[in-house]
């Protein structure tokens, strides 16, 4: 089989992921591209960049036109995790694939603990869907 088609069913997976839950991509497109796709390291970290953007803006843009989209918050943090995209790139060039690897599974771990140690109660949660990231109410946040 070749890769382009051996491709297409993990491109869609990840692709129905990120509509699904909004984020994860890069968690399944980094090790499906190195592992099963057999591409290098670097290659990978790069390929996943324009894979996920590409999904993630398809699925925006839907998002968007059903007003599901507070556009000042999604344009801010985008412009910052572009700037940051060009850190990181920068950075990319400068470590081994295998420092890659191992910082990409560290942080993975990391978010995982995150996730696990976080323990919400789903109703309250549900009951105030308006709260930030740090459990303040928009009203107590600072603009």
């Amino acid at each position: 089989m070749s890769v382009a088609l051996l491709a297409l069913p993990f491109g869609l997976g990840i692709g129905l992921l990120l509509g699904l839950v909004g984020g994860g991509g890069s968690v399944l497109a980094v090790p499906v591209l190195v592992y099963v796709l057999d591409q290098p390291v670097k290659e990978a970290t790069t390929e996943s960049l324009l894979v996920v953007g590409t999904a993630a803006l398809v699925d925006a843009v839907d998002h968007a036109r059903i007003r599901r989209v507070q556009m000042r918050t999604a344009l801010a943090f985008g412009a910052a995790g572009a700037i940051g995209a060009v850190g990181g790139t920068a950075l990319n060039r400068l470590i081994s694939g295998r420092a890659l690897l191992l910082a990409f599974a560290l942080l993975l771990l990391a978010a995982a603990v995150a996730m696990l140690l976080r323990r919400e109660d789903p109703l309250a949660q549900a009951a105030n869907h308006r709260s930030g990231a740090w459990g303040l109410s928009v009203s107590a946040r600072v603009s």
